[in-house]
């Protein structure tokens, strides 16, 4: 494909001025920017192969590494579409000149409703993750998503069906493909109300808390593609005529392609890194992160499993909430909420931290301890103004362990902390005994008392050497 200025070229001029249109050659300009635009793609190529590979990599795993896989291909069939319909290569003589193909299958229906449709969906599936407390899988996730590919295939269908010169036509004089206003509006008004859509779900979990940067990245996305729809919007409906133009069919085609390149690196971008340059230390890091944030548990993120792999989507979201590993209380204090099961016997929660946990009463908690452990001798019922009058001083639970444990205690932190002051008192009680002798029954075991008087203590009482604690 030739890019100089050679005698077909100047004919396409000549023909464009008696059609009464200012058209400007395709030139080295326009090689310069397919040169960029593929370097860039083939980069993004590696690092796509790069991020499949690891794609257990819990950092990477929770992006959702196929559905942005997805929408590199997307904008992939996007350039290609671009590069057609914006007027940078030569139609003559090739398959290019199918404008309905390239133009409205290639550019619209696989390049921009597939991304925008991709993104939405992510936005979408952190919405019933982080706000509706649904697990990451079912017909009800992807059923907004099939909804919107139908009417996409749709419009499609009805593009094809209609004629040309409503939809998209080829204009032999000129080389080029040209569309419509009202075809043109059809169009940036479906792309409009699916960008809408993410907008007004990603106002809905701006205040999630979670430490992947969710609510952010989807902010960033929204304001970058609203920037480059608004100017598309406008360009269409003042100059729809822009690919005769060498600048605005070169801004054009940078603003969309940088744009969407900007928006699935702002996703990536950090886990990959990371992934490829401190894979260990990141992900210690990421792992530490979680669980300063409150959610270690509900992620399934422990230090003796960070490293394996899950086994779906779903199990970096809603981890083994009902495992033996499991603790009974939130970093926060609050219970532990129950765990649900669903269709295919994976539980996963239905009360999530990271939006708000319900409190539950102290009876049913009381029940269910009891239940677990009956026998818990720490597990004391409430006695009555009856009962603990009543109570003879030898039952009580709390005195018996605090005398079992008091001598112990008192000798362990006289060894450590020795006072040199009652180093002779130390070296005189050397030989007495000191632990506390215990008579065991078949029954119970019941404390006997040390008939030795007790070492003398620091933090004695009494000003004598030989008075009790």
């Amino acid at each position: 494909m030739s890019f100089e200025f050679t005698e077909a070229e100047q004919n396409r001029v000549k023909y464009a001025a008696l059609l009464g249109f200012t058209l400007d050659p395709i030139g080295y300009a326009d090689r310069t920017l397919i040169i960029v635009l593929s370097s860039i793609y083939g980069v993004n190529l590696f690092f796509v192969l790069f991020m499949l590979y690891n794609r257990c990599y819990p950092p990477i795993k929770c992006k959702s590494p196929l559905l942005m896989a997805s929408v590199y291909l997307g904008c992939c069939c996007w350039l290609i579409g671009d590069l057609q319909i914006n007027g940078h290569v030569h139609l003559a003589n090739t398959p290019l000149t199918n404008c309905k193909l390239w133009g409205v299958w290639f550019r619209v229906i696989l390049g921009v409703c597939t991304v925008s449709s991709l993104i939405a969906l992510r936005s979408y599936g952190l919405y019933r993750v982080f706000r509706l407390n649904r697990p990451y899988r079912g017909l009800a996730m992807y059923l907004p998503f099939l909804v919107y590919c139908v009417c996409t295939l749709v419009y499609g269908i009805v593009a094809q069906v209609l004629k040309p010169s409503v939809t998209v036509e080829y204009i032999p004089l000129i080389d080029v493909c040209y569309c419509p206003k009202p075809f043109r509006g059809a169009l940036y008004g479906y792309i409009w109300v699916t960008w809408v859509f993410v907008a007004v779900i990603n106002w809905k979990i701006r205040r999630i808390k979670s430490s992947f940067n969710e609510s952010r990245e989807m902010l960033f996305s929204c304001l970058v593609v609203f920037a480059i729809l608004t100017f598309s919007t406008a360009l269409q409906l003042k100059n729809p005529e822009y690919p005769f133009s060498l600048k605005l069919r070169i801004l054009t085609t940078a603003m969309d392609h940088l744009g969407t390149n900007l928006v699935w690196w702002a996703i990536m971008g950090v886990p990959l890194f990371n992934c490829l340059f401190r894979r260990k230390a990141y992900l210690k890091y990421w792992s530490n992160k979680l669980r300063k944030d409150g959610l270690q548990n509900e992620y399934d993120v422990k230090e003796s499993q960070s490293l394996r792999s899950f086994d779906t989507q779903d199990d970096m979201f809603f981890g083994d909430w009902d495992g033996p590993a499991a603790p009974e209380y939130l970093p926060n204090g609050e219970p532990r909420p129950q765990s649900s099961k669903g269709k295919k016997g994976r539980s996963f929660a239905p009360y999530r931290q990271s939006y708000q946990v319900p409190p539950k009463s102290s009876i049913r908690l009381y029940t269910r301890r009891r239940k677990i452990d009956p026998k818990d001798p720490f597990d004391i019922p409430p006695l009555s103004p009856t009962t603990a009058v009543n109570s003879p001083e030898s039952q009580d639970p709390f005195k018996r362990f605090s005398d079992n444990f008091r001598p112990l205690q008192q000798q362990m932190q006289y060894q450590q902390r020795p006072n040199p002051r009652r180093q002779s008192l130390y070296v005189a009680n050397e030989s007495q005994t000191v632990l506390p002798r215990v008579a065991l029954s078949n029954s119970s075991a019941s404390f006997v008392p040390p008939t030795d008087p007790p070492i003398p203590h620091r933090w004695s009482t009494s000003s004598s050497k030989g008075s009790k604690l």
